[in-house]
């Protein structure tokens, strides 16, 4: 099978050419600043550019806790049984990954976010201050003191 590049998506192009619900949800903050009430589960079943959206602003926090609440959030406006059924994990196996009890394995979030319509996006973070990496290759021996 042929790899195909995959166009990068320009997110202020798909606010814009959302509906007033999708501008609404996407002005709010995520995260701990969105409660339960606030999220709208409906808004979120079955559509992959919301979920997308809404995973890209949680992933850009940096924060696992964040993060994991809103993966859970999404799972859970979804039909999770067909949902565990199609990412091919257990729906318990599911509900205790992403509620917080195990560390999720990448397999698993990669299985759950193919359930939701979506992939994950690797980008850079800002630059930083860093040490001096050293220099490749061994490192040099030590001679062995030899016994008389």
């Amino acid at each position: 099978m042929p790899r195909t590049r995959i166009p990068s998506l320009d997110y202020t192009e798909v606010l814009s050419a959302g509906c007033h619900l999708e501008a609404t949800v996407a002005s709010k903050p995520v995260g701990h600043a969105m409660s339960d009430a606030e999220f709208d589960p409906h808004h979120y079943r079955d559509n992959p550019k919301a979920i997308a959206r809404y995973l890209t602003e949680a992933f850009e926090t940096n924060d696992l806790s964040t993060i994991m609440q809103c993966i859970n959030r999404v799972m859970r406006a979804q039909n999770v049984q067909a949902l565990a059924r199609e990412a091919g994990l257990r729906r318990d196996r599911l509900y205790k990954t992403f509620g917080g009890e195990i560390n999720p394995q990448l397999g698993r979030v990669m299985g759950l976010f193919e359930g939701f319509g979506v992939r994950f996006a690797v980008t850079p973070l800002p630059p930083r201050q860093r040490a001096e990496r050293p220099k490749l290759g061994r490192p040099l021996k030590r001679k062995a003191a030899t016994r008389t």
